[in-house]
């Protein structure tokens, strides 16, 4: 979404008014059945002004899926909490109602992101900005001894990762009907067993 800064006020209002009208539409009936005339027209502007500013449908799913991380970690930080395990159930307590919120979007993008350009890159630019959370979560639970030192830094950071994304998937998979910010809660536990320091 970098070069959405280079763009004049007005031109990034009505991309945010496109963003939004696709946004809608796709919601309510999914990114196939959505077409760019539709979006157009929810919008209110011309569709040469939606290609020009999104050139494929997959782009409204990829900036979603930026715009998700982003909040996540936005509402993880804004906790102000310290502590390993702190910051990851304030990750917990953020990524829930988000995804809850936005149940369809999640969705439409699990079923698509593998394979698919766009939305491909979008996952591996959320993931590293993902991944530098965990990294730095996991660093301060080994600085203040909530975590066994000896653990690889870098592969327990992978693992945290691996089963947030696996998580989420497995949450759209079988119907999105439970909590997903259980369904981490319980999963990262297992592995917190694992990692945390002991205190014997």
């Amino acid at each position: 979404m970098t070069e959405t800064l280079s763009l004049s006020p007005r031109a990034r209002a009505n991309r945010e008014k496109i963003y939004q009208a696709a946004i809608t539409l796709i919601e309510r009936q999914g990114l196939e059945a959505t077409t760019m005339d539709e979006i157009a027209a929810e919008a209110g502007m011309a569709r040469a002004s939606v290609f020009n500013h999104f050139p494929s449908k997959l782009l409204f799913l990829a900036e979603f899926f930026q715009r998700f991380t982003d909040d996540v970690i936005g509402a993880a930080r804004s906790a102000r909490l310290t502590g390993f395990r702190n910051r990851l159930e304030a990750l917990f307590a953020a990524i829930g109602p988000i995804a809850h919120a936005n149940k369809a979007m999640v969705r439409e993008f699990a079923s698509l992101a593998m394979g698919h350009g766009p939305l491909a890159e979008a996952e591996s630019e959320a993931d590293d900005v993902m991944h530098s959370f965990f990294r730095e979560l996991v660093e301060e639970g080994q600085r203040t001894g909530e975590l066994r030192p000896d653990v690889d830094t870098g592969v327990l950071t992978d693992f945290l990762l691996g089963i947030l994304t696996v998580t989420t998937h497995d949450w759209v998979n079988s119907g999105q009907s439970s909590s997903l910010q259980a369904d981490l809660a319980a999963r990262f536990e297992l592995l917190i067993q694992g990692i945390a320091k002991s205190s014997v």
